[in-house]
Parts: C-alpha cells; sequence; structure tokens
C-alpha cells in the first residue's frame, strides 16, 4: 500500500512539474497553484495543520511551514524565502509555479534538481581585498581579511577530502566583480561560493545568511513584489541554476548554523553581480554581522572562524554527494 502511494505521488509530482508555465515569474505571479495539491504530490500526506496566518504540512522527512502573504517558509527549521509570497483565499492557499518547481520541488526532491550540474570543481571568492577593504567592524576588523582566511581554511578541509578547489583571490588583491566570475568560468567551477561578513547600522542585528539569486522577473527579498521595470523579466546566466542554487544555499546554510549555532536569517534572495553571472550553480554567504559587537568579537577568534569555515565546508560536501550519487550506475541484484 504504501508502494502504491509513493508511486501516486511521484505521478502527481510530475504532472504538476510537467504543467507549471515557462513564462518570466512576472507574467504568471497571479496564476498560483493550490498549495494543498501541490504538497499531496510532494509526498506530504494527510491535512495540514493550519492556525491563523500559518499552514504546515509534514512528511516522513520534511516539516514546512507557510505564512499567509509571505515570501517566509520555515522548511525543517531553516528559514527560506520565495520568489514570490503565498496567498490565502477563500478556501485555497496558492503557490507561485516558479516557487512549487525551483524552490519546494528542488528541496524535496534534490536529485531533478542536480541532474545536469557538475561536481569535479569548487570556486570559493573571498570577497573585497586590496584597496576595497569591505565592511569595518565595531572594533576596526576588516571583512576582506575575514574572507580570505574562511576561504583558505574551507579549501584546506575540502581538499583534505580530495576536492579541487581554487580561490578568485588567495592574497590581499583586490580582484574586480567581472574577474571574479571571469576566473570561476576559467578554472571550470561546477560550485561557486562567495564570501562575505555582514554590517547595518542597527547594531542589535546578527545571524548568519545564505543569498541566491531570484527566478526571473522577481523582487529581491528585500523589495515588494510590485511590477516594477521589465528589465526585471530578464534571465541572469545564473537562472539556468534556479533549482540547483536553492539546494546548495539549503546545505549551506544547515551546514553553516550547525556549525557555528548563529542566529538563522535565512536563504534570501538578491540579485549580486558574481552569483547572478556565476556559469554553473553559486550561492553568496554572509557569515555574521562585524557591525554586532559580541557577533563581532566571535568572528575575530580563529577557533570560531575555522568552526564557520567547517559548516561552510560540510555544506559543500553535502551538496557534491548528492550530485554524484546521480552519477553512479544503478545497483543490478544478484
Amino acid at each position: 500500500m504504501r508502494r502504491i502511494i509513493r508511486g501516486r505521488c511521484w505521478l502527481g509530482m510530475y504532472v504538476i512539474l510537467c504543467l507549471l508555465p515557462v513564462a518570466p515569474a512576472s507574467a504568471v505571479s497571479f496564476r498560483g497553484l493550490s498549495l494543498n495539491d501541490l504538497m499531496a504530490a510532494y509526498g506530504f500526506i494527510g491535512p495540514p495543520s493550519e492556525y491563523g496566518r500559518n499552514i504546515v504540512f509534514r512528511s516522513r522527512t520534511a516539516t514546512v511551514v507557510f505564512e499567509a502573504g509571505s515570501r517566509r517558509v520555515t522548511f525543517n527549521g531553516l528559514t527560506l524565502y520565495l520568489n514570490r509570497s503565498v496567498e490565502k483565499t477563500t478556501g485555497a492557499w496558492l503557490i507561485a509555479p516558479v516557487d512549487a518547481a525551483d524552490t519546494l520541488g528542488a528541496l524535496c526532491f534534490p536529485g531533478r534538481a542536480l541532474k545536469s550540474v557538475g561536481s569535479g570543481t569548487v570556486v570559493l571568492d573571498a570577497g573585497h581585498g586590496g584597496n576595497d577593504p569591505g565592511t569595518q567592524g565595531v572594533a576596526q576588523h576588516q571583512e576582506k581579511a575575514f574572507t580570505l582566511d574562511i576561504a583558505k581554511r574551507v579549501r584546506a578541509k575540502l581538499r583534505a577530502c580530495q576536492v579541487t578547489v581554487w580561490l578568485t583571490r588567495d592574497r590581499d588583491t583586490f580582484v574586480s566583480l567581472e574577474e571574479r566570475c571571469w576566473r570561476g568560468s576559467k578554472l571550470g567551477g561546477d560550485v561557486f561560493v562567495s564570501i562575505h561578513f555582514n554590517a547595518t547600522r542597527n547594531p542589535s542585528i546578527s545571524g548568519i545568511e545564505t543569498f541566491i539569486i531570484p527566478a526571473a522577473g522577481c523582487p529581491i527579498t528585500a523589495e515588494d513584489e510590485r511590477p516594477r521595470s521589465s528589465a526585471r523579466v530578464t534571465s541572469c546566466p545564473g537562472n539556468r541554476f534556479d533549482g540547483a542554487n536553492a539546494v546548495l544555499a539549503h546545505y549551506l546554510q544547515k551546514g553553516l548554523l550547525a556549525h557555528s549555532r548563529s542566529e538563522d536569517r535565512g536563504i534570501r534572495r538578491a540579485r549580486f553581480y558574481v552569483i547572478r553571472n556565476a556559469r554553473c550553480p553559486a550561492a553568496l554567504i554572509e557569515c555574521g554581522f562585524l557591525s554586532n559587537s559580541r557577533e563581532a568579537a566571535r568572528i575575530a577568534d580563529p577557533d570560531y572562524r575555522d568552526q564557520l569555515a567547517e559548516g561552510m565546508a560540510r555544506g559543500i560536501l553535502t551538496y557534491l554527494s548528492r550530485v554524484r550519487e546521480l552519477r553512479l550506475p544503478p545497483v543490478r541484484d544478484s
């Protein structure tokens, strides 16, 4: 019986994904899919729990919480932001097709999102450098030094696991954004991870954020969803990997939080140059706030930076292992 149910779920998922429109997301923002039907097709069997503005779906392996009128979702305890808000109408919850396919679909069934990506080479991009110090913290620490330190630590950990790793810079030199993308492509990167630290005028804010680009036509996390320039409809090179970007960011954020015990500020959406122009799955990590005195003190501690590097490396290794699983031949019964 369980096998029959599972088969029906896969069939339902396949039908839904095949019917998703391929038009830009801005053109289909009001043609939402039934969230209940989608989650049932993804294996979330049983009625969801609904309370107030929230609805909760559970399967054997995942718990997902949605909020009406919000892009914020909790997936197995991790925060992420959709391309479009989930809407609650009379008798129905609706989700944008682009999120059904390349956000939830990618996280629930990563094999689909990773089937056409590589796993041979990792490129680590240490933000800023040279005459570009980046953020300067409350203790006068410069972001550029910490990003390079983290990149070198992650490189060492990945190389110890026989992973090919390159850095876009390995010393205190300035590298333009265009050059970083060019180097990532020239080095044959299958994964591109840009490393940064954050700052804000509010000194109480702390935590880790991982950014991926929005789908074509969708706003960044910091913007509302009202249509703006038609230029937003145009795809970036990195949009070819929307599903894989979501999977990569999920494993990175999960690894970083597990090893740092820092606050989860979520997987967010932004069109940073280096990730929107990456020629492979890419994410940009803000590893903490140098404007927060307590967090800045932790970041200044080499042991804590090693925890961050360990979490980042574990996230990358998990991603690579999932990609490589798809390359293995099927096991034959003896």
